[in-house]
C-alpha cells in the first residue's frame, strides 16, 4: 500500500524536482519535462507494483497455501524484481527523452 501511496502523487504530476522524492537521475534534474514526465511513468510503475505486492500477499497464503520463509522469499523477489525492472525503465526513458530534447534545441 506504501509502494501505491507514494506512488500516487508521481503519476499524477504533483512532485516538482527535488532531492528527495521521485527518480533522481541526471537527465531528470537538467530539464523540468523530462522530471514529470519519467516520474509520472514511474508514479504509474509505483502504483502498479504497490498493487501487485497487496494482491500476493492477500492471495499467497491462502489460494497457494505459501508460507513461512517460502511466502517472505516470494514477496521479496518480486519487489526487489519490481523494483529493477521500474528504475531500469525510468532510467532509460530519462536518458531517451534528454537526449531528444537536445536533439530538438541543437536543430534549432
Amino acid at each position: 500500500m506504501l509502494l501505491a501511496g507514494l506512488g500516487w502523487p508521481l503519476a499524477r504530476r504533483r512532485v516538482g524536482p527535488n532531492r528527495w522524492y521521485g527518480l533522481r537521475v541526471t537527465a531528470t534534474f537538467a530539464d523540468p519535462y523530462v522530471w514529470y514526465e519519467v516520474n509520472a511513468v514511474a508514479g504509474r510503475d509505483m502504483v502498479a507494483l504497490g498493487v501487485l505486492l497487496v494482491v500476493l500477499v492477500a492471495t499467497l497464503p491462502t489460494v497457494a497455501g505459501v508460507r513461512g520463509p517460502a511466502f517472505a522469499i516470494t514477496a521479496a523477489a518480486v519487489t526487489v524484481a519490481g523494483s529493477l525492472f521500474m528504475t531500469v525503465r525510468g532510467w532509460r526513458l530519462a536518458t531517451r527523452l534528454a537526449r531528444g530534447r537536445r536533439t530538438e534545441t541543437d536543430a534549432t
